[in-house]
């Protein structure tokens, strides 16, 4: 027995060294992380004040739990957003387009109608200008010579026939027009309206055929 109790006051004196050591170094590591406990619920407590909430009620998990929440809340939001606006963007757009198309259409339109307008006003002016110049004698009034004079009122009442019967043609109905067989002997060339740019030159045209 006394033997066995040697042993062992041997062995824990041989390890009083180590349990000095141990201590130490166990003493200087918890030092340190109640200096960081302590650092961290100073910050801990800076962001209760920063948003507003008690740190003693909420727990630092509960907390970084809400925070973790509202980030991907906010992101997920930005998203939607985002698409939101380029959706809004494509639609505008596409309005856009859309009336600019039905814009230029509408001009086309309005220049056709013009044009038409514009071309109707110029036959109806050409003929009226016409039939007044044979009316009023304003087409014979430069000096010819006899043979000239004569042959610009055969001219002239060339003329006023082919006008006589467009003008009867534009007045009866479609029914009465028949077709009828013309001898060569009445055919008459008649000079052609389109392309006299003046009454003087459809004069010329006529007599150069009468001749």
């Amino acid at each position: 027995m006394t033997c066995h109790l040697d042993v062992l006051m041997y062995v824990l004196y041989s390890l009083t060294p180590c349990f000095y050591i141990f201590v130490g170094t166990a003493n200087e590591q918890f030092e340190k992380l109640d200096l960081l406990h302590k650092n961290m619920e100073k910050q801990y407590s800076d962001l209760g004040e920063y948003f507003v909430f008690d740190p003693r009620k909420m727990s630092v998990e509960e907390f970084f739990g809400d925070l973790n929440t509202f980030k991907n809340m906010f992101q997920q939001a930005v998203k939607e957003n985002q698409k939101r606006k380029e959706a809004e963007e494509k639609l505008k757009r596409a309005k856009l387009a859309r009336e600019k198309a039905e814009k230029e259409k509408e001009e086309k339109l309005k220049k056709s109608q013009l044009l038409d307008i514009n071309t109707e006003d110029d036959e109806t002016g050409i003929m009226d200008g016409l039939l007044e110049a044979l009316q009023s004698g304003a087409a014979f009034r430069r000096k010819r010579g006899p043979r000239q004079a004569a042959n610009h009122r055969r001219a002239g009442h060339a003329v006023t026939n082919i006008l006589a019967k467009e003008l009867m043609q534009e007045d009866a109905p479609s029914s009465s027009k028949l077709p009828a067989k013309k001898k060569k002997s009445d055919e008459k060339v008649e000079p052609k309206l389109e392309g006299a740019e003046s009454l003087e030159e459809l004069l010329e045209a006529t007599l150069s055929r009468s001749n």
